[in-house]
């Protein structure tokens, strides 16, 4: 079904406003790495959060600056007007997105275990999606090889909501610090059910978007 386009142009926002937030992870995350300055008093919490991935620098930089392109760049993989315009250019910023993803993932199950907030709730979450996400990338690529257009979107799609997800976790984790005073959770009781929503947020929206924009004449595999 092709969806509306006030729809589309819904989504388009959504995912520019995750776009914003992602860009200003990395950037935060930059600063405090070779910039560092003193927790507010107030918020002593951040000293905290920054120290393991001040302990992992290097694996911190390996991490989020290919995340930096798969977010600029994973969004421009859905322009129609790109895909059939400029084709060539479609695919090499798909391969650059691949490339990118791959990386992301890999570190992603590295970090987590050493740099989990959450501890293991939020290591489970992050591990678990971490697969998820390399799967998606590479069953994507591997149907665009194939020429299975209409199946290679899907689960790019799939691919990109998990890669996106990590700017969703953040105004959850938010929603969670302005509430702490009357719950009295502190980051590590309540990143690891942060990024467990986030993350499964973004993959049923993923999936509801996928059931509701797909061709009936899409061909399913047989395995």
């Amino acid at each position: 079904m092709k969806p509306r386009p006030a729809l589309v142009r819904l989504v388009w926002s959504i995912t520019l406003f995750l776009m914003l937030i992602g860009v200003a992870i990395v950037v935060r995350r930059s600063l405090a790495l070779f910039a560092p300055s003193p927790a507010p008093s107030n918020f002593p919490e951040a000293a905290q959060m920054d120290t393991g991935f001040a302990r992992h620098s290097l694996l911190t930089m390996l991490h989020i600056t290919p995340g930096l392109l798969f977010i600029l760049l994973a969004p421009l993989q859905f322009v129609r007007r790109l895909r059939s315009r400029k084709p060539k250019l479609h695919r090499w910023i798909g391969r650059i997105v691949l490339v990118a993803g791959l990386i992301i993932g890999t570190s992603a199950l590295i970090m987590s275990p050493q740099m989990a907030i959450g501890g293991p709730n939020e290591s489970a979450a992050t591990m678990l999606f971490a697969i998820v996400f390399l799967v998606c990338l590479v069953k994507g690529y591997v149907l665009a090889r194939k020429r299975r257009f209409a199946l290679h979107r899907e689960w790019m799609i799939r691919a990109f909501a998990v890669g996106f997800a990590v700017a969703t976790i953040r105004p959850i984790v938010g929603i969670f610090f302005a509430t702490s005073r009357f719950t009295h959770l502190t980051p590590h009781d309540f990143f690891g059910t942060a990024f467990w929503l986030g993350f499964t947020i973004q993959f049923m929206v993923a999936e509801i978007w996928i059931g509701y924009t797909r061709s009936s004449s899409v061909a399913r595999p047989q395995d």
